[in-house]
C-alpha cells in the first residue's frame, strides 16, 4: 500500500544541509499564492547525516520503504512503511535513523494559512489541531495498522496523483487543497480533540471574531495608507494588544498580512487587466514601484513582468 504512493514519481536524494541556517531553521521557499509542496526523498545514498531542524511550515512524514526512528523534541518515535507522522515543527526534529534496502519517504509540507487564516470559518482551525496540540501521552503517528489508515492513504493517493499528475494551474491547486483537507480531517478523527485543545480553539475563535472587523475593512481599504495604530483602533485595542492578538490569530504580523493582501490583488490585476506595472503598484497601495517590485519578487520568486508573461502563455 505504501510503496504504491510513490510509483513513477520523481525522487530526490535527501540533502538539506545547505537549506538549514545557523540557528537550525530549514528554509524551504514556498509560493505565497499556494504555499504547499510534496517531495519524495530517497535516503539510501545520502552522504550526510540527518540534521535536526525547525521551521514554521507544517509537515507530514510518510515512509514508503524501510523503517527507522524520528526525533521530535525529547521524543524518539519508531516508524515503518505506511505510517503517517504528524511532525511537531515547533521543536527540533528530524530522522534519527532510516534503514532498509531503499529507504524512501514522502514529505508533505505547507503553511498553516493554506488551511486557516484570519477570514476563515471557525471550523477550519480543527484541521490543524493535530499539529498544534500534541499530547505527550499520545504518539503523533497514524500507524498503517490503525483503523483509519486506509482512509488516510486513499486521500494521500489522490493528493499525490493530483500534485504530480498535471501541468499546474488553479484546478490542480484546488484539487490538492481538497485532498489535503481530506487527509487532515482523517488525522483529526484519529487523534480526537482533548478538552485543552478545544479550549484553545474556542479562544482562537473569540480572537478571530474580534479581528473580523479589520479583515472586512481591509478587503475594501487595503490600498489606503493604514498603520498598526489605525488597525488597533478599529478593533478597540491598544497597539501592543492588537499586535499580540493578530499574530496569535493569524500567525503573521499585521504589516506582513497587509503586504500579502496587496500583492495577491496585484497578481489578479496583472492577469486580468492591461494596466502598467506602475499603475498596479499604485492601485494596490505601493507608492514606490521599485519597492513593489522587490516585495513582489520576494513573495512570488518572480518579477511582476515575468508573472504577467507567464499568465498569458
Amino acid at each position: 500500500m505504501a510503496m504504491r504512493l510513490c510509483e513513477g514519481l520523481p525522487v530526490e536524494r535527501f540533502a538539506i544541509n545547505h537549506l538549514i541556517s545557523a540557528d537550525g531553521n530549514y528554509e524551504l521557499p514556498l509560493l505565497t499564492s499556494f504555499p504547499f509542496t510534496i517531495k519524495v526523498f530517497s535516503y539510501a545514498e545520502s552522504a550526510q547525516a540527518f540534521p535536526l531542524n525547525w521551521h514554521e511550515r507544517l509537515e507530514l512524514f510518510i515512509p514508503v520503504e524501510g523503517r527507522g526512528s524520528f526525533r521530535m523534541g525529547e521524543r524518539t518515535l519508531t516508524f515503518s512503511a505506511g505510517d503517517i507522522l504528524v511532525v511537531d515543527v515547533k521543536s527540533f526534529h528530524g530522522i534519527h535513523e532510516f534503514a532498509g534496502a531503499n529507504p524512501k519517504a514522502i514529505v508533505v509540507t505547507f503553511l498553516p494559512e493554506l488551511i486557516c487564516t484570519l477570514g476563515s470559518l471557525a471550523c477550519d482551525s480543527q484541521y490543524l489541531i493535530p499539529f498544534y496540540f500534541q499530547d505527550e501521552l499520545v504518539e503523533p503517528v497514524l500507524r498503517r495498522t490503525d483503523r483509519l489508515s486506509s482512509l488516510a492513504h486513499a486521500a494521500l493517493r489522490k493528493l499525490v496523483a493530483c500534485y504530480f499528475g498535471a501541468a499546474g494551474g488553479p484546478h490542480v491547486e484546488a484539487g490538492c487543497k481538497a485532498y489535503l483537507l481530506e487527509v487532515l480531517y482523517t488525522l483529526s478523527l484519529h487523534f480526537g480533540f482533548s478538552e485543552q485543545a478545544q479550549a484553545v480553539v474556542r479562544e482562537q475563535r473569540r480572537m478571530a471574531e474580534r479581528l473580523r472587523k479589520i479583515h472586512s475593512w481591509l478587503r475594501d481599504h487595503y490600498a489606503e495608507k493604514i498603520s498598526v495604530a489605525d488597525a488597533a483602533a478599529l478593533c478597540y485595542m491598544s497597539e501592543s494588544r492588537f499586535m499580540k492578538v493578530f499574530k496569535k490569530a493569524t500567525g503573521s504580523t499585521f504589516v506582513h498580512y497587509l503586504t500579502q493582501l496587496r500583492l495577491t490583488e496585484a497578481v489578479r490585476l496583472l492577469r486580468e487587466t492591461h494596466l502598467s506595472i506602475a499603475e498596479i503598484a499604485a492601485r494596490v497601495g505601493f507608492n514606490d514601484q521599485s519597492y513593489f517590485d522587490r516585495k513582489f519578487k520576494e513573495h512570488f520568486h518572480a518579477t511582476p513582468v515575468a508573472s504577467r508573461r507567464h499568465a498569458v502563455q
